[in-house]
């Protein structure tokens, strides 16, 4: 029996069960999560970054907060006087825009972000050219760039959570939801895997790209689904300035990482489901092309490891779904559909 069980226990279940157990009047917290390593979890898969460039307020205000919150992250969950490190690395988002389109809208997100604490700046070719010599800026017509934007370790983020989440009394389960059990009005427990039940007065669902059907099991259906994404860490033998997480207008990103570079593409185009297989041909194909184009200096790069995550996606608008269940089970409260954006807004969700 628990006043609150949360099912999910990665960056969302972690960050929640933290930041009710800081007030200290929450009660009992429990969170239910199948696998302590998070091998498959989608935050400690990404690729850590945590940005202000959105263009709805909400995004931008859920992801300054977790700006302000990694920044401090190492005080905040220090357990016993020993806080560890977890550097919030500040080497900045460029999105590369090209057509008049693009750079409208970049604009009046630009001035929507800096309305928003952020200090965002629009940069012409040439000034591109200047503080990126090795990139090609010639079919460039601007750039957004947010110079505090930056990156924490996503599995060291999550894991200090739950560290923390676990020294101020939360009970961690390792086990699997498989079911909720309900009357007219709310969840009663939480069937496990195992064969146990968990009883609990609030139900909070936060098991990423799993949670959408396990909402629909007692008739909430959300527009979520999970969206595979391939991630490539390179090495080359060429020199290069420092960049920040560049996105060209082809899609592919990419970033520092250590020694090398991270480069990745989402597609949203593409039919939704759990697929685990990395896509070497989209390397290939369209990835290497496009960063090689972009930084011909990655013409020489080499591929040293890869792997396959996954997106919480949201088909009607793409956009974060929070909140609880209006006109349904009245103790029931989720959150979900993150695309790849669930570690910067993982603070602000909790």
């Amino acid at each position: 029996m628990a006043d609150i069980v949360i099912i999910g226990g990665s960056i969302m279940g972690s960050s929640i069960a933290y930041h009710l157990a800081v007030t200290g009047n929450a009660g009992d917290i429990c969170v239910i999560e199948p696998d302590p390593t998070y091998e498959f979890a989608a935050a400690p898969r990404s690729s850590g970054g945590v940005r202000l460039m959105h263009g709805l307020a909400e995004n931008i205000e859920m992801s300054f907060y977790g700006q302000e919150f990694y920044r401090d992250f190492a005080n905040r969950v220090d357990v016993d006087g020993e806080p560890g490190r977890f550097d919030f690395l500040e080497y900045g988002y460029l999105h590369l825009l090209a057509g008049i389109d693009d750079v409208g809208v970049a604009e009046q997100n630009c001035a929507l972000q800096n309305a928003h604490g952020a200090s965002n700046e629009m940069i012409d070719r040439d000034e591109l050219k200047r503080r990126f010599p090795s990139m090609r800026t010639d079919d460039i017509d601007a750039a957004l760039h947010g110079p505090q934007d930056g990156f924490i370790d996503p599995y060291a983020a999550v894991v200090g959570f739950r560290r923390k989440a676990r020294s101020l009394g939360v009970e961690f389960i390792q086990d699997r939801v498989v079911g909720l059990e309900t009357d007219t009005k709310k969840v009663r427990n939480a069937a496990l895997e195992s064969g146990g039940k968990v009883d609990g007065e609030v139900f909070v669902n936060v098991a990423g790209a799993w949670g959408p059907e396990l909402s629909a099991s007692i008739g909430l259906k959300l527009p979520v689904e999970p969206l595979s994404r391939s991630t490539f860490y390179v090495e080359t033998r060429e020199e290069l300035e420092t960049m920040p997480l560049t996105k060209d207008p082809s899609h592919v990103s990419f970033r520092q990482e250590g020694a090398g570079y991270t480069v990745g593409l989402t597609d949203v185009d593409v039919p939704g489901g759990f697929d685990w297989e990395v896509k070497h041909n989209l390397f290939d194909e369209i990835m290497w092309p496009a960063v090689a184009h972009r930084v011909p200096k990655f013409e020489s790069l080499k591929v040293m490891r890869s792997w396959s995550g996954h997106y919480a996606y949201n088909r009607m608008d793409g956009n974060t779904i929070i909140g609880n269940w209006i006109g349904g089970m009245e103790n029931f409260y989720f959150a979900t559909r993150f695309s790849g954006a669930g570690l910067q807004k993982g603070p602000a969700i909790g």
